[in-house]
């Protein structure tokens, strides 16, 4: 186990010798003004508290903050398109585009009433 006397005993007899230095001080301080400081002794000393406290702590006031937005996954997917729509327009004027290639799937042209042909219809191979 640690001993703390003789710590504190070092601490204490530091104090002391802190305190005897500042009466010190103060009476220079004292002779210089012409004012007289009367003797106190080196334990009696009462610490002032620090002049921060003095001055009044600005009142804190509360902010309420509003939730973060989020898009929806409509919105969102609105927005890739219409990147990617503007990725390649800007590369169709740079002359990089590729063409587009065939839509996948079966469906066909929309029919018009006269024609009964169905909009899914089968590919063939080439």
């Amino acid at each position: 186990m640690i001993n703390l006397d003789e710590a504190v005993s070092l601490l204490r007899a530091k104090r002391e010798e802190l305190l005897r230095e500042l009466d010190a001080v103060d009476k220079a301080l004292a002779a210089l003004n012409g004012v007289t400081v009367a003797a106190t002794a080196p334990t009696a000393r009462v610490e002032s508290p620090p002049a921060a406290t003095e001055e009044a702590a600005p009142a804190v006031t509360l902010t309420k903050l509003k939730p973060a937005r989020t898009l929806s996954d409509e919105h969102k997917h609105a927005l890739k398109d219409g990147r990617r729509k503007a990725r390649h327009a800007k590369n169709a004027a740079a002359g990089f585009a590729r063409e587009l290639s065939d839509p996948l799937g079966g469906l066909g042209p929309a029919s018009s009433i006269d024609s009964r042909q169905p909009r899914l219809v089968k590919r063939t191979k080439r």
